[in-house]
């Protein structure tokens, strides 16, 4: 079974998109979905809760804000399926089929502990085709706005790091490696663990037959222009995190 853990932050509207592209496309694969609110107001928090029991959904109301790596974590420790899918509320799925690749790429070899895909806008070009060190200390997706179908998107390889916004993850990593670190608040997270589970002789794989189109920065915005400054200093104080505990590690 996979445990869909579905983090989510002042939207709920969002959030039932997701769901609902998750469920007209997948058929073949017994699944649970849990969704996590982040803290949200509570009128926020009152509607996400009458929604899930109506589908019967389960569904985790944290007290308060405490970052997205709080959030998977209280999803993961939830989690009854052999795999973790962690799917951002801004995914949606538009392809049926698009989950069977991801599964097959986990279980072809026992030390696949991770496996990420291709993610498009909503013009259909690439956002994500796998991470990769960009330079200054700043990651990047690779084929970012290139067309959908570029052919080397396509291939099923193994990656530096893959984005969490739609990452399948082996259960028993966490149980040899720890949950997502919280050390991180908003971003970098995603980075960690997959350097992590390198560390410790899992592979990351880049699974580009599998694939979704990300609204990227619905909750919190993706140019400075848009961002609410907070998230900002908190994606800077991740990244610093990050370099101060990997600086000099190559995979």
């Amino acid at each position: 079974m996979i445990s869909v853990i579905i983090p989510t932050f002042n939207q709920v509207d969002l959030v039932k998109q997701c769901y609902h592209s998750f469920i007209q496309t997948v058929s073949e694969t017994p699944y649970e979905i849990i969704i996590v609110d982040d803290g949200s107001p509570s009128h926020i928090q009152q509607a996400l809760k009458e929604w899930a029991n109506t589908a019967s959904i389960k569904c985790i109301l944290k007290p308060s804000n405490s970052g997205f790596s709080a959030t998977v974590n209280a999803g993961i420790r939830e989690a009854q399926g052999q795999y973790v899918l962690l799917v951002n509320n801004d995914i949606v799925f538009h392809e049926q089929g698009w989950l069977a690749p991801m599964i097959h790429t986990i279980q072809s070899t026992p030390k696949v502990g991770i496996v990420g895909a291709r993610l498009l806008y909503s013009n259909h070009t690439i956002q994500h085709g796998g991470v990769y060190y960009s330079g200054r200390g700043n990651f990047d997706h690779r084929y970012r706005f290139l067309p959908g179908n570029h052919p080397p998107a396509l291939a099923v390889e193994d990656a530096n790091a893959v984005t969490g916004a739609l990452m399948l993850i082996h259960k028993e990593l966490f149980q040899h490696i720890g949950m997502m670190s919280e050390e991180y608040y908003i971003a970098y997270e995603d980075i960690d663990l997959c350097y992590r589970a390198k560390q410790h002789g899992w592979r990351v794989i880049y699974c580009g037959t599998a694939n979704a189109i990300h609204l990227e920065g619905q909750t919190r915005g993706t140019t400075p222009a848009n961002k609410n400054p907070y998230w900002r200093r908190k994606e800077l104080e991740s990244k610093n995190t990050f370099w101060s505990k990997w600086m000099g590690v190559r995979f």
